[in-house]
């Protein structure tokens, strides 16, 4: 192993660049700059540049790696897709609630505006394992550790297959 000295301070820059990605997480930039600069001390500490990597490429997945990290630990509930206002006061709904009117039509009161109507058309597009998935996370609040353990996959392969499932559900609304 050989060790390089670098100083992180020369690439601060990288950790902004990264930290734009994920603006419309809510999470403020400044906070996520300075995930990234964490990230990006780590890369500097931990640096070999006898992999034949330059130190931009390694820091920028460290820094993608940390500031990951702190979403998925700041989360503290699964992710809410905003649909459309169903009140004049502008009130949203989200997936679950869709989800939580299509499984128990009765017990909720969404008002039947389109896109409401497209979604659970969208839902029955969907195959089992992606309804069994959009049920565990979106209606009964699973982790994706969680999901995955149900369905027997690691969690890195839930988050792309709830991607997936999503841009699928998105895809059927918008036609």
């Amino acid at each position: 192993m050989v060790k390089t000295k670098i100083n992180a301070a020369e690439h601060t820059g990288l950790s902004g660049f990264i930290a734009k990605k994920y603006l419309s997480t809510g999470i403020e930039f400044d906070e996520l700059v300075s995930v990234g600069h964490i990230g990006l001390i780590k890369a500097a500490n931990s640096f070999d540049s006898s992999k034949g990597f330059k130190f931009a490429t390694y820091a920028s997945l460290c820094i993608n790696n940390e500031i990951l990290m702190f979403l998925r630990k700041e989360s503290k509930r699964p992710p809410c897709i905003s649909i459309t206002q169903i009140n004049a006061e502008g009130d949203e709904f989200c997936i679950s609630e869709v989800f939580n009117a299509f499984i128990h039509r009765d017990e909720y009161k969404l008002e039947e505006t389109d896109d409401v109507l497209a979604l659970r058309e969208a839902i029955t597009q969907l195959d089992e394992r992606e309804q069994l998935i959009i049920q565990l996370r979106f209606y009964e609040n699973k982790t994706q550790t969680q999901v995955g353990k149900v369905i027997g996959v690691e969690q890195s392969y839930i988050s792309r297959l709830e991607r997936r499932v999503l841009n699928k559900l998105k895809e059927c609304i918008m036609r």
